[in-house]
């Protein structure tokens, strides 16, 4: 027995664990569970033995092209599953307790520019019928509003008050956020609800798929992916670019650092500090397009020797 459905419904019953948790552990136990077994050709049982067997899938996904950081993530689901193992007593020395997540290179956020973002809401993404409508809605939220994908797929309609212009956010480990908002993007979701009421009826989530279910982080990314292939030389296409975006516009303004930690709902200043690197450079960029420094150096003459 591998116990691995055993440990996810202790998440859900008994810790309390937000849905977004309980996915990801399953996500990554479950693939965990089909490599070892594809490679062993018997089913997984778990044991104080299986240090090489979490090195090897570890160093598979990072063969295969995960990232550090990813890889990272899968280590802590293994490490909470084998915790449980151990509280259960199916084991009595945790085999990964001392085994470090790879290094991982952190990148500069990838930065959309405001025009690029501008013209992908105001005229890429037109609501000529209700998904056109709701993308736009999609695209509008991450870039004011500064949300992570999974929060907006699961964004509960009561949360978004459109007279107080404000979001409650259930963001990481179930820390809840207010983010305010414009009166434009106010008009926007009033619009967007009477056309998904037309279509659905009353739903529970804000944002919903063509079955008026609510939509999935996945179809959120597909949506954003979409819509940022027309901005040319991005490195990645995902809501988080937008994101990221939203963070470093609001320096570039003058915004206070402080309090985009917590519009963004980071846990440590430390994370919100990258923002002010790529804002550094977006500085930069814009001081080279300075008529005076675009200018050639003039030839000093040489002084008498």
């Amino acid at each position: 027995m591998n116990h691995i459905q055993e440990f996810l419904d202790y998440l859900r019953f008994e810790v309390d664990a937000s849905p977004m948790t309980i996915e990801n552990y399953g996500k990554d136990l479950w693939a965990f569970l089909a490599h070892v077994e594809a490679r062993k050709g018997e089913p997984f049982v778990p044991s104080q033995q299986d240090l090489d067997l979490v090195r090897g899938w570890l160093s598979h996904k990072l063969d295969t092209g995960s990232k550090a950081s990813s890889v990272g993530k899968y280590l802590s689901s293994l490490k909470s599953y084998y915790r449980y193992l151990l509280k259960l007593g199916v084991i009595k020395v945790n085999p990964i307790q001392a085994l470090r997540p790879p290094k991982a290179d952190k990148p500069l956020p990838v930065y959309v520019p405001t025009e690029d973002v501008n013209r992908i809401i105001d005229e890429v993404v037109t609501p000529t019928d209700w998904r056109g409508q709701r993308d736009q809605l999609i695209l509008s939220i991450l870039y004011e509003c500064g949300l992570r994908r999974s929060e907006l797929a699961h964004l509960v309609d009561a949360d978004v008050d459109t007279g107080l212009r404000q979001l409650k956010v259930l963001g990481k480990g179930r820390k809840e956020r207010i983010v305010p908002f414009g009166e434009g993007l106010a008009q926007m979701i009033e619009a967007w609800r009477e056309e998904r009421t037309k279509l659905f009826g009353l739903t529970k989530s804000l944002l919903v798929s063509s079955s008026g279910e609510a939509m999935s982080p996945e179809a959120i990314y597909s949506v954003v992916h979409q819509a940022l292939r027309s901005v040319p030389n991005l490195s990645r296409r995902g809501a988080h670019a937008l994101r990221h975006s939203f963070a470093t516009d609001m320096l570039n303004s003058g915004g206070d650092l402080m309090l985009l930690r917590e519009l963004m709902g980071h846990n440590s200043v430390s994370t919100t500090v990258r923002y002010t690197h790529t804002s550094f450079e977006q500085l930069k960029k814009l001081y080279a397009a300075h008529p005076r420094v675009a200018r050639p150096p003039r030839d000093i003459p040489d002084g008498d020797e």
